[in-house]
C-alpha cells in the first residue's frame, strides 16, 4: 500500500514539473520546443493545461488554421475548460479578421460565443473578460460590436475585480483615441497603487504613444522593478532600450535592459529579438562602443524579415558602422 501510494505522489510530481518545465519555456518563446517535446509525450493530450501552452505555442508560430482544426476538436472533450474554450474563440476572430469573406461572419459570430462561453465557465478568466470588452467596443454592429455592451460588461467587471475594471476602462478609453482621459483615470488609480505593474505599464504606452518618451522610460523602468509577470516584465525591457535609442538618453540603462532581454530569449522564437539586437548595436554606437557593436550586429547581418521598418533600419545602422567618424 504504502509503495502504491509513494508511485502515486510520484506520478503528481512528474506531472507538476511536465506543467511547469513548459510554462517556462513558453515564458521564455521557446515555442518549437514545447511543440517539440510535447509531441514525444502524446499523455499530454489528456492534461487541458499542457494542450492551453501547446495551442499558444502554435498561435506564436503562426499555426492559426492548424491550431483552429485542434480546438474544434478540444472544447467537445473539455467544454469546462475556460482557457481552452477562450483561445478557440480568441483564434477565430482573429483569422476572421485575417481572413477571407466567404466565412469570416461565422468565425466571428462563433468566437464571440466561445468567449461568452468562457466567461460563463470561469468568470474569473480575465483575459477573455477583457478580449469580449475590446470586441464589444472595436467591432463593427453588424458582427457583434457594441458600445453599450462594452461598457456594461466594463462596470461588471469592475465589480468582479476593480484592478481588471480599471484596465478595461483604460482599454475603452484608448480604443476610442481619448489618450488624455485614459492617463487621468490611471494616474488616479496610481496615486492609491503607485507601484501597480499593469496601471504603469498601460500609462507608459500612451506617453510612449504621444512621443513623450523620456517619461515613458522612466515608467516603463518602474514597470519592470515592480511587474511579477515575465512577459510584462520583459516587454518593459525591450521598450526602455527602444526608448533610449529614441531619446540618446539613459544610454547606460538602455544597454543593461537590452542585454537582459536578450540573454533572457536567447535562441527562442520571440520576435522582438532581432530587433532587440539592432537596438542594442545601436546603443553601442552612442555609447562609443563600436567594436561590440559590430560583434553585435554580425548575428543579425543576414537576417532576413517581412518587416521593411527592420531591414530599412539594419541598412541604415550598417552604413553608419562602415563610415569612419
Amino acid at each position: 500500500m504504502k509503495i502504491a501510494l509513494l508511485g502515486l505522489l510520484f506520478s503528481f510530481s512528474t506531472l507538476a514539473i511536465e506543467l511547469d518545465q513548459a510554462s517556462n519555456w513558453f515564458e521564455r518563446a521557446q515555442y518549437r520546443k514545447i511543440i517539440t517535446e510535447l509531441d514525444q509525450q502524446p499523455e499530454f493530450k489528456h492534461n487541458p493545461d499542457l494542450i492551453a501552452l501547446y495551442i499558444k505555442a502554435m498561435f506564436n508560430l503562426r499555426q492559426r488554421e492548424q491550431a483552429n482544426t485542434l480546438l474544434n476538436q478540444l472544447i467537445i472533450e473539455f467544454p469546462e475548460h475556460s482557457e481552452l474554450l477562450y483561445l478557440a474563440g480568441i483564434n477565430k476572430i482573429v483569422l476572421a479578421a485575417d481572413g477571407a469573406l466567404i466565412n469570416a461572419r461565422q468565425r466571428t459570430s462563433d468566437g464571440l460565443q466561445l468567449l461568452l462561453q468562457a466567461i460563463s465557465v470561469n468568470p474569473h478568466n480575465y483575459p477573455a473578460q477583457q478580449a469580449l470588452i475590446s470586441f464589444y467596443q472595436s467591432a463593427p454592429a453588424a458582427a457583434g460590436g457594441s458600445k453599450e455592451l462594452a461598457a456594461e460588461r466594463a462596470r461588471l467587471l469592475a465589480e468582479l475585480n476593480p484592478l481588471q475594471g480599471v484596465l478595461a476602462q483604460a482599454q475603452l478609453l484608448i480604443l476610442e483615441e481619448r489618450l488624455s482621459e485614459a492617463v487621468a483615470l490611471l494616474d488616479k488609480h496610481l496615486q492609491q497603487q503607485q507601484n501597480q505593474a499593469d496601471l504603469l505599464a498601460i500609462k507608459a504606452s500612451i506617453l510612449a504613444r504621444q512621443n513623450a518618451h523620456i517619461v515613458a522610460l522612466q515608467l516603463y523602468s518602474k514597470t519592470a522593478e515592480y511587474s511579477t509577470d515575465p512577459a510584462q516584465r520583459y516587454s518593459a525591457l525591450y521598450q526602455i532600450g527602444r526608448l533610449a535609442v529614441l531619446t540618446n538618453n539613459n544610454v547606460l540603462e538602455g544597454i543593461t535592459a537590452l542585454s537582459e532581454y536578450i540573454g533572457y530569449y536567447a535562441d527562442s522564437e520571440q520576435s522582438r529579438l532581432n530587433w532587440a539586437k539592432l537596438r542594442l548595436v545601436q546603443l553601442f554606437m552612442l555609447a562609443g562602443s563600436n567594436v561590440r557593436a559590430e560583434l553585435l550586429f554580425a548575428e543579425i547581418a543576414n537576417t532576413t524579415s517581412a518587416d521593411e521598418q527592420f531591414m530599412n533600419l539594419k541598412d541604415q545602422v550598417k552604413l553608419q558602422l562602415a563610415t569612419p567618424e
